[in-house]
């Protein structure tokens, strides 16, 4: 349903040109100047020509507005891409003369992210055009909005159109050049990288004897009956299953980070995240990601930037909450990557996380900061939290990302 202001509202020049006009009134009937008075009057009647012409255009979109519809394609970008927006159908809505109606898209993310963008009236004869998608995240939007406005910039008037309340756009982040270190677990012990020999006596897996081969591969129970020497081809064994959890946690402390800080930086979280995630998958690695206010997740390479384009940034006083470590399958090495905080902000999610781990459980905390002040708080929250039992923390520098 749109819900549309009553009347056209007078932007920022329209209030300034109305008390022009008023001025203009009361000092010529005051100094008794014609020309004050005529100057007065024809600000007085451009602005009620801008107003009834706006009000009167907007009434005439209405009904064409209730049936228009418009979607994102793809659904998925890159950050520093583009994205379109598509009309259901190609449309034309009257306009009178000095009126301007224009198509404005309205998407934000939960932390605060916006895009906001302002089509030309080519648009609804395109019935498509392209958008610049800037910064990481899961957009949302319940409504777009008809934006019906006089050339002057007197008075404006908007029209809702509706949306789907659901995800509209994922703006997928891009890897990191660099990222931490991470310590891999295998049935709660650490990973061996390198492969081993495993003994076979299939007959399938053998072959000729040739001068040079170890002796002690050579099958002399096969020799026995066949009277030539084989030796046994003997297959690397890969690695065991290795088992490696990543957390994000995106709070951020107000008294570090005002809004934008702190969203960019779980953007240069992620973007770190991302770069770890595609390496250790790449290996084979089992890998499970969660962050706060979600669960844990896995995926295939391809799927990695939209699990990571769905975290935003939260406050320690927020209800957000870690993942619950009991619900890991099994002994994991765990690697958190943390903002730096105040000492008195410990009370929140993380602590939380870590007093319900499990006994074989281990965790590695990284407290990320930019800046002195930020890292004497990351330094000082390493200390605090690596007295726990089975927790591992130190403070690190938050590289930023270019995009």
């Amino acid at each position: 349903m749109i819900r549309p202001s009553k009347l056209p509202k007078p932007r920022p020049i329209g209030i300034f040109t109305i008390c022009v006009a008023a001025l203009g009134f009361i000092a010529g009937i005051v100094r008794k100047e014609p020309v004050l008075i005529l100057a007065g009057a024809v600000f007085a009647f451009c602005l009620a020509y801008c107003f009834l012409s706006v009000f009167l255009t907007a009434l005439l979109c209405k009904r064409k507005a209730v049936v228009l519809s418009a979607r994102i394609v793809p659904e998925k970008v890159t950050v520093g891409k583009n994205g379109t927006l598509q009309l259901s159908r190609q449309t034309h809505f009257f306009q009178m003369p000095t009126v301007l109606v224009r198509y404005k898209l309205l998407l934000a993310t939960k932390d605060g992210k916006k895009i906001e963008y302002v089509f030309d009236r080519s648009f609804f004869k395109k019935a498509a055009a392209d958008f610049s998608a800037p910064g990481r995240g899961a957009y949302y939007g319940a409504y777009d909005s008809l934006v019906v406005q006089d050339v002057f910039g007197f008075f404006c008037r908007g029209l809702r159109l509706p949306q789907d309340r659901a995800e509209r756009l994922l703006v997928l982040p891009v890897p990191a050049e660099t990222h931490p270190a991470a310590r891999l677990l295998a049935n709660g012990a650490e990973r061996r990288n390198e492969t081993e020999l495993r003994r076979t006596d299939d007959l399938t897996e053998q072959r000729p004897y040739i001068p040079g081969d170890d002796p002690r591969r050579i099958n002399w129970k096969l020799y026995s009956h066949a009277g030539e020497l084989f030796v046994r081809q003997e297959e690397r064994e890969p690695p065991p299953h290795s088992q490696f959890v990543l957390l994000v946690d995106t709070d951020a402390d107000g008294g570090l980070y005002t809004a934008e800080e702190g969203a960019a930086a779980v953007d240069d979280l992620c973007s770190m995240a991302l770069s770890l995630l595609l390496e250790k998958t790449a290996s084979g690695v089992e890998a499970l990601f969660g962050f706060t206010g979600g669960g844990f997740k896995s995926g295939p390479d391809g799927e990695l930037p939209a699990m990571l384009a769905r975290p935003y940034r939260t406050s320690p006083e927020d209800e957000c909450r870690l993942p619950d470590p009991s619900l890991l399958p099994g002994p994991r090495g765990i690697l958190v990557m943390a903002l730096s905080r105040k000492p008195g902000i410990q009370s929140s999610s993380l602590r939380d996380f870590i007093s319900k781990l499990q006994a074989a459980q281990t965790v590695r905390i990284l407290f990320f900061y930019r800046g002195e002040n930020q890292k004497q708080h990351a330094e000082a929250s390493a200390i605090l939290f690596g007295r726990i039992t089975g927790v591992e923390a130190r403070a690190e520098t938050l590289p930023q990302t270019d995009l």
